[in-house]
């Protein structure tokens, strides 16, 4: 933990070396961080990495969640989430069944404010919207509820809910752009859930629909509320694809995109640049990403014949990966070397890789970019 002197010597040694560091920056683009979760079982911490305005990242500093990790990959998106301001950061403790706060200062110090029991067991996956917060349960199959109250985030009476089934291998929990619905996606058995989040934070009954891919992953939202998804295919070669959907007002997935082919392996996350022109998957088995142009309607077509827009290599293990908030630098975690990777996207979606790379713990999980 910082004292207040150490607090400023390293804000001032920070201040000082940054731009001596930093070359000419990209168009539009200030300082900023990347985060991952160290997923520890000795014990859980953030890792945060400065991001400097031409995209190269330096490691900055680690912050104890307080939990434990499990060591090996989580299997979700998510494992990381962040108030709608980014002033508050969000981590699942998957090997002690819990969720920690913390509050980021100065963009790059992290100061934890509240650990809780998620009321069940291996969460890995956390949304955030307003003061709510929900909690996925990947072991006991179940979304959990709380309400941020100041610095602590309290359980909502009763607000525990069961999935389609036991063992649905659900990988994502998350909010509509508008709070109105709560999703997750289940793997095992080809289902994406969707509750209606009432006024006082609860959950209405679960709506769960045969997803247009099989095995639904991981997903993001536009900000006009098309949901994207990605379908893994059971990590069969060449099999992956990308679904779209609007949701109804009554709860019912409507199809924009049913299945359009990736032509990759193991399409499981999902991330969307500002804009909302694009979206991408991290196809994990071929260490590739596949663009996608998102049009109007949020209607899904491939960037690249191939469905390769961006290269890791064939050892890579891409998993987790988003944006930046101008959505022109997108990170990616390799599971494969485990290290952050880098990419530029230009104006026509293509990705232009960057040098810069920064080493992660094995088993690290969970990508939030600024």
């Amino acid at each position: 933990m910082y004292t207040p002197t150490l607090l400023r010597s390293s804000l001032l040694a920070t201040a000082l070396l940054v731009p001596l560091l930093a070359p000419a920056p990209l168009a539009g683009q200030g300082f900023g961080t990347v985060l991952t979760q160290t997923n520890a079982p000795a014990g859980n911490e953030v890792s945060v990495s400065l991001r400097l305005p031409n995209g190269n990242l330096l490691p900055f500093g680690s912050y104890a969640t307080g939990g434990a990790g499990t060591g090996g990959g989580l299997g979700s998106q998510g494992a990381l989430a962040e108030s709608g301001d980014g002033r508050l950061v969000f981590a699942v403790d998957a090997g002690s069944n819990e969720v920690t706060m913390f509050r980021r200062l100065f963009g790059v110090f992290l100061w934890r404010l509240d650990r809780e029991g998620t009321g069940g067991t291996q969460p890995t996956s956390v949304a955030a919207h307003g003061r709510l917060v929900y909690v996925l349960n990947a072991g006991s199959d179940t979304v959990r509820g709380f309400r941020r109250r100041g610095a602590d985030l309290a359980p909502i009476p009763g607000a525990v809910y069961g999935l389609s089934q036991a063992g649905a291998a659900a990988a994502q929990v998350g909010f509509s752009p508008d709070g109105a619905f709560l999703v997750v996606t289940e793997r095992a058995t080809n289902r994406i859930g969707v509750f209606r989040v009432l006024p006082n934070g609860t959950l209405g009954a679960g709506n769960f629909q045969p997803s247009a891919g099989p095995t639904p992953f991981g997903f993001q939202f536009r900000g006009d509320g098309t949901l994207v998804v990605s379908d893994a295919a059971g990590g069969a070669a060449g099999a992956s694809v990308a679904s779209s959907y609007r949701i109804l007002p009554n709860g019912t997935l409507q199809v924009v995109s049913g299945a359009v082919p990736t032509n990759q392996a193991a399409a499981c996350w999902i991330a969307i640049p500002r804009g909302g022109e694009f979206a991408y998957t991290t196809n994990t088995a071929d260490g590739t990403l596949s663009g996608f142009s998102l049009d109007d309607a949020g209607a899904l077509r491939l960037l690249d014949p191939s469905g390769v827009t961006g290269d890791l290599g064939a050892a890579a293990r891409p998993i987790d990966f988003e944006f930046t908030r101008n959505g022109r630098l997108l990170y990616v975690l390799d599971s494969g070397a485990d290290e952050i990777r880098a990419f530029l996207r230009t104006n026509d979606g293509g990705l232009v890789p960057l040098a810069t790379r920064v080493t992660l713990a094995d088993g690290a999980a969970g990508l939030l970019a600024r």
